[in-house]
């Protein structure tokens, strides 16, 4: 089956441009996540309007003209950009979708998501145990007990689905924040965890940018 990876960039990053079209050490990060993707399939970049013309400048650029940009129907949230993707991906296939703020991409838990998928699961996480102590505090905030930490995990992107069970989660959305893990819980859609990937992380660029530089060159 056809793997195709999504990258959604609603609308709310037309007031943040810099977060994806801004280099760090030479590279956007929708430059190095669509770079990082293009590993393992055809990336779809599903963009909101403002967006959308930017993301393909962008892209050619350097070099990545190949990639499909598809514009996302308005208002642009998160959910329309995700349909939008949806509609240039073989329904019988499968699914990568990426979140433009984790701009590192492990190559080894992507390949492992796009194996897992073809091994028969429907939805797939890459997930970390979560090895901070996790306190429980009152409404003054005064900590009141340890909570037990073995059962919990830390989830992260990309993530992994059935393109067809995908397009289920986003047609009963009804939100634009749309979060294709929370509806995939409403639904009680089957979840296959994966090991993550110790170096990926969620940032917020502009501000993070020097550390996002110190990773890169520490790698």
């Amino acid at each position: 089956m056809t793997v195709t990876a999504v990258v959604p960039l609603p609308v709310g990053y037309a007031e943040r441009r810099d977060a994806v079209f801004a280099p760090v050490a030479g590279l956007s990060a929708l430059v190095r996540v669509v770079r990082a993707l293009g590993e393992v399939g055809v990336v779809v970049v599903a963009a909101a309007r403002p967006l959308a013309v930017l993301a393909r400048e962008a892209l050619v650029g350097q070099r990545l003209s190949g990639v499909r940009v598809v514009e996302a129907e308005a208002p642009g949230d998160r959910v329309q950009c995700v349909a939008a993707g949806l509609r240039a991906v073989d329904t019988n296939g499968h699914v990568v979708v990426h979140d433009i703020e984790w701009p590192m991409v492990g190559t080894d838990t992507l390949k492992q998501i796009v194996a897992t998928l073809h091994d028969g699961s429907v939805a797939v996480l890459p997930v970390l145990p979560v090895t901070d102590s996790v306190k429980a505090v009152d409404a003054r905030g005064v900590v009141t007990a340890t909570e037990e930490r073995s059962a919990l995990r830390t989830v992260q992107y990309p993530r992994g689905f059935a393109a067809d069970v995908l397009a289920m989660l986003v047609r009963q959305a009804d939100s634009g924040s749309f979060d294709e893990l929370e509806a995939a819980l409403t639904a009680g859609t089957p979840l296959t965890l994966i090991d993550g990937d110790d170096e990926a992380l969620s940032l917020e660029l502009p501000r993070d940018a020097d550390y996002l530089a110190a990773v890169i060159a520490g790698r």
